[in-house]
């Protein structure tokens, strides 16, 4: 059973609202600033959340691979926030969001293949060169 996948739809809901709302702030708010508030709001939930875990007794681990990653977490997000900002600025989000995503949805994937040395099916093979075909159509539209 797919016990992940109610997860991923709620992560994808909330990617959503963060397009929805970047776009929303993309010509109200410089980039800087928009990343300003960004990073300090993703800061507080994240200081929430370890002392959180911390009073309920929960282990807090960390390993020197697992900060590394880490570090490349927060340089990946924040990078995407600043593009985030200047692209809505410059497109609709309804042509930005999807190229962003689906685009980012092949990297990913062709990094975990390469990388990681996950498995390819037809299926998924079919499934990409279709993100594809809708990434073109997305931007020709």
């Amino acid at each position: 059973m797919m016990r992940w996948l109610p997860l991923a739809l709620l992560c994808a809901l909330f990617l959503a609202l963060a397009d929805f709302f970047v776009k929303l702030a993309s010509n109200r708010i410089s980039a800087s600033v928009g990343m300003f508030v960004y990073g300090v709001t993703t800061f507080l939930v994240a200081v929430g959340w370890v002392v959180y875990e911390r009073v309920t007794g929960r282990p807090l681990l960390a390993t020197a691979p697992g900060l590394w990653a880490s570090l490349g977490v927060g340089l990946a997000f924040s990078a995407v926030t600043i593009l985030l900002y200047v692209t809505f600025a410059r497109v609709n989000v309804s042509i930005g969001s999807p190229v962003i995503r689906l685009a980012g949805i092949v990297l990913a994937s062709l990094l975990g293949i390469l990388i990681l040395r996950e498995a390819v099916t037809w299926c998924y093979a079919l499934g990409v060169a279709l993100a594809i075909a809708g990434v073109a159509l997305i931007v020709l539209r």
